[in-house]
C-alpha cells in the first residue's frame, strides 16, 4: 500500500489523540480517570498498532490491521458512551465523527482488505 495513505492514517490518529486530550480535560474527576483514560489509552494503541503495522512485511499485517479495527472499535464505543452520558457534547461527538472517525475507519477498511488479499496470496504460494 502506497506510504500516502499511512501518512493521511497517522495524521488524523494524531490529531483526534490531540483533539481527545482537549475533550478529556473537561471530564469530571470521576470519569477523567477511568472512561477518559480508556479513551485515551485506545487512541494511542490505535497510534502504536499503525506503526508497527507499516513495519511489518506485507504477508504479516493482516492479523494486526484487524487487531488496529478492534481497537479503533473499542475507541469509538468508548467515545459514544461518553457522549451518551453527557461527558461529550453532541457538537463534540459529531466534530470527532466527521473530521477523524468516519475517514480513519474508511483507511482501517481499505488497509485491511488489501492486507486480506495479500495475506490470502500469501497462504495460497506456501501451502
Amino acid at each position: 500500500m502506497h506510504k500516502s495513505v499511512h501518512l493521511i492514517l497517522y495524521y488524523k490518529i494524531f490529531k483526534l489523540i490531540k483533539y481527545l486530550y482537549e475533550v478529556v480535560r473537561n471530564f469530571s474527576r470521576e470519569y477523567k480517570y477511568s472512561i477518559g483514560k480508556d479513551i485515551l489509552i485506545f487512541g494511542w494503541l490505535c497510534m502504536d498498532l499503525a506503526i508497527k503495522i507499516n513495519n511489518l512485511e506485507k504477508e504479516k499485517r493482516y492479523q494486526e490491521i484487524r487487531k488496529l479495527s478492534t481497537a479503533f472499535d473499542c475507541l469509538k464505543i468508548r467515545i459514544r458512551m461518553a457522549q451518551e452520558i453527557n461527558l461529550i457534547s453532541k457538537k463534540q461527538f459529531c466534530h470527532i465523527q466527521t473530521y477523524y472517525g468516519k475517514e480513519i475507519g474508511e483507511v482501517i477498511g481499505g488497509w485491511l482488505k488489501w492486507s486480506k488479499i495479500n495475506f490470502e496470496n500469501y497462504n495460497e504460494r506456501n501451502f
